[in-house]
């Protein structure tokens, strides 16, 4: 019998009905264990294509615990914001962990993947969470993929979980009236009418400094956000580019301003000695939490806005006054600061239905006045 090749592996079945196989990689002596013939040779075949790509099979042996606190570590903290370090660091401890951490990298498969799902599932995580542990995990594999860790990255084999988008439902004109009145009840009230009338987020609101305003030219500029964090609050640069932006304002914006830089000075704070727009009681940056429960909360409820209203709802609602106002998509965009035009228009594409019947009686117009059509739409009987 002429002598096997060296890696190309024998197979063997063992008394327990098993099948042995046994190839040489590198200097290594590997052993992989099989029910078939068939499947113990695709593993062997499995072994030699990983060595010839040159795996690196000492961290592949190490569990996903290990590696996923690795790349938060290495990868994550050093490329994303703090914020989402910790977002990440949290989703990893509570959904993947738990059920697939002790898993070895070079073990990982495809049941592993629908097993994690299942267990998810019947621990009652939403979609949203399964979603959010599927998309962080594919991350930190697709880094092992690219470092040589493992061959290829078993989270592909998932359907994404279907996530009902929670939709956005803008305040009415008489809701803002009744929020205007009660917010100036409030020492940091004005924060409302400037989020409705600008689309600020929070934490760009708080980090604003009166620097970054210019009353007599009407335009705020957006140089920085508040973040939160577990170490303390924390002034950073927005996170995009898009993000760094001016924002003019309208006459309501410029009086809730204007009615903040009063207040400062009766508070014996004035602009030039604490330069926080929206400060807490010692000059300093106020808490997310801090401004729901005395103000946001007080004012909502005063109001007789729902409590399903949360204070991010102001920002969608600028969005809805500027699509009913008919200005451009590209324009809200920017005025938002979102990152790319899709964001915006998958975020308020549902809002443009009235927009649209607009465009097609005011295009209708414009040319009927052309060709003599009627172009009048009367009422359905």
């Amino acid at each position: 019998m002429a002598k096997r090749a060296n890696g190309e592996g024998t197979i063997t079945k063992r008394k327990d009905g098993l099948w042995r196989g046994r190839v040489t990689v590198g200097n290594q002596r590997k052993d992989v264990y099989a029910k078939t013939q068939a499947e113990c040779r695709e593993k062997i075949e499995l072994l030699k294509l990983k060595a010839g790509r040159k795996l690196d099979f000492k961290r592949a042996s190490d569990s996903l615990a290990a590696y996923l606190q690795h790349w938060l570590d290495n990868v994550v903290k050093l490329n994303k914001a703090a914020r989402t370090h910790e977002e990440y660091d949290l989703a990893v401890r509570l959904y993947i962990v738990p059920f697939i951490g002790h898993r070895k990298l070079a073990n990982l498969n495809a049941d592993d993947m629908e097993s994690w799902q299942a267990s998810m599932v019947r621990k009652g995580h939403s979609a949203n969470q399964r979603l959010r542990g599927i998309r962080i995990l594919r991350n930190a594999l697709n880094r092992a993929v690219k470092n040589r860790i493992i061959d290829i990255n078993p989270v592909q084999v998932l359907d994404i979980p279907k996530v009902e988008r929670r939709e956005v439902i803008p305040l009415e004109l008489e809701h803002c009236r009744q929020l205007f009145a009660e917010c100036k009840k409030h020492r940091l009230g004005e924060i409302v009418p400037l989020a409705v009338m600008t689309g600020l987020r929070l934490g760009e609101l708080l980090a604003l400094e009166w620097s970054d305003v210019n009353l007599s030219e009407g335009v705020l500029s957006v140089r920085r956000t508040l973040q939160e964090l577990k170490s303390g609050k924390s002034v950073k640069p927005p996170k995009s580019k898009a993000g760094r932006r001016a924002v003019n304002l309208d006459p309501i914006a410029i009086q809730a301003l204007r009615d903040r830089q009063k207040k400062a000075i009766d508070e014996g704070c004035p602009p030039d000695a604490i330069p926080i727009v929206f400060p807490n009681t010692e000059g300093r940056h106020v808490a997310r939490t801090l401004l729901g429960s005395q103000t946001w909360y007080p004012i909502r409820k005063a109001a007789g806005i729902p409590e399903t209203v949360r204070f991010h709802d102001l920002r969608h609602s600028h969005a809805s006054l500027m699509i009913a106002a008919g200005i451009h998509l590209k324009v809200i965009q920017e005025r938002l600061g979102h990152s790319t035009f899709q964001l915006t228009a998958d975020t308020y594409s549902h809002l443009l239905q009235g927009a649209q019947a607009d465009a097609a009686n005011r295009v209708g117009e414009l040319v009927g006045a052309v060709v003599g059509v009627e172009t009048k739409i009367e009422a359905a009987e």
